[in-house]
């Protein structure tokens, strides 16, 4: 295959400053209209970079597709229509939504709320057991990988001693560099691990999210069968695991990078929480080489006419910049008040878990300032490794003493 032109950049694009978005991808929003890239197949899918833009695209059903079997559709490789073609989120209309309503129930603001006392003290005895380890310590495998693994074994109803099983299996799902082998064996690992506890919940129900699919959904109701309720939650820790890690640990080198920022949440935690979540979302846009859809009509985007059955990648990180929504968009500013970011997705697709997600950033960054006051970078940040081109944008290791 030739390289691609100039005219027409490789996606996923490179990034020139860790802390900004891809250059080619905000200058193309400067222009103001769609722009073609060139993916791993040869193929020209069409960029979308501006916040009004993706609105449009991630809003709009019946003009855009987001099933990966569909003809067209800007697959990440060859193997992602069969390996996620089944996934009720990568599915339009019937075969996304009674999905998701299943799951809706436990991810809800108030169901989020109700954890926050448990997501606090869970987070509390990680704290524990980093003290306990001594520095320094990689914050990204003891912390930020560590806290929502816990926080969705408790939601999942996984007992609590079984969590570093979740966890090394977890971790392994999200590792780029690991041989596919190791992948497959983590994998098959949490599946067996769910499908235990799932067939223990036949007898000893509790209120976790696995206990309610195998005897309100599959013994009940039979809307789901026993090998789909296993999947879904196997899904549900792969889709929560990686991106929420990622945030909090981006969260972290961005408080330390910024201690003006620090000092105004640790003023007043309860106050600034919130907006330091919301505004970490914007800045970071860790979702970087999606979302990604299928133009099922043609369909006028920014004065151009995309046609049926042309590709379509939305640009997160470039969107969250745009100046024309936010002011002073390269600056962290954890009091900004609009938040109209769109760093959970946008539309019917949006993040089903990110109630979930914005509390257990809420507690982690506190508490971890409050017990570690002197955490500072083990090595500079020029050492610090970031997944480039992968799904979500993160950090490889934060090495950290106090």
């Amino acid at each position: 295959m030739e390289s691609p032109s100039p005219e027409v950049p490789a996606f996923p694009l490179q990034r020139g400053c860790p802390f900004a978005p891809p250059e080619t991808a905000s200058a193309f929003r400067e222009s103001g209209t769609p722009r073609r890239v060139t993916i791993w197949d040869g193929s020209e899918p069409w960029l979308i970079t501006r916040h009004d833009q993706i609105q449009q695209v991630l809003g709009a059903r019946g003009a855009f597709g987001a099933d990966v079997t569909d003809p067209g559709f800007p697959n990440t490789s060859s193997a992602q229509p069969t390996v996620e073609g089944e996934i009720f989120f990568r599915k339009d209309g019937d075969e996304h939504l009674p999905i998701r309503r299943i799951l809706n129930a436990d991810f809800t603001v108030k169901r989020a709320e109700a954890l926050r006392p448990r997501i606090a003290e869970l987070t509390e005895q990680l704290l524990d057991e980093l003290e306990a380890k001594g520095e320094p310590v990689d914050l990204i495998e003891d912390f930020a990988l560590a806290v929502p693994t816990v926080v969705i074994c408790e939601v999942l109803g996984v007992p609590y001693g079984e969590r570093h099983a979740v966890h090394e299996s977890s971790k392994k799902l999200v590792q780029l560099s690991l041989p596919m082998e190791e992948k497959l064996a983590a994998h098959q690992s949490l599946h067996e691990n769910l499908a235990r506890n799932m067939e223990h919940k036949r007898t000893s129900p509790d209120s976790g999210l696995l206990s309610r699919l195998v005897n309100t959904h599959v013994d009940e109701r039979g809307d789901l069968t026993f090998e789909q309720a296993v999947r879904l939650g196997t899904l549900v820790i792969g889709a929560g695991h990686e991106t929420t890690a990622n945030m909090i640990g981006l969260g972290i080198l961005a408080f330390l990078r910024e201690p003006g920022q620090r000092a105004v949440l640790m003023s007043d935690p309860a106050k600034y929480a919130s907006g330091a979540t919301e505004e970490m979302m914007r800045y970071w846009s860790m979702v970087q080489t999606e979302p990604r859809r299928v133009c099922l009509e043609d369909t006028e985007v920014g004065g151009v006419l995309i046609r049926a059955g042309e590709g379509i990648i939305c640009n997160l990180p470039a969107a969250n910049r745009d100046p024309e929504v936010f002011a002073e968009p390269e600056k962290l500013d954890i009091t900004r008040t609009d938040r109209r970011h769109m760093g959970f997705g946008f539309g019917v697709h949006q993040c089903l878990g990110q109630n979930l997600s914005r509390v257990e950033m809420q507690e982690a960054w506190p508490r971890l300032f409050r017990r570690l006051p002197g955490l500072r970078l083990a090595v500079d940040v020029s050492e610090l490794h970031f997944h480039d081109d992968a799904l979500t944008y993160g950090l490889e290791r934060l090495p950290v003493t106090w």
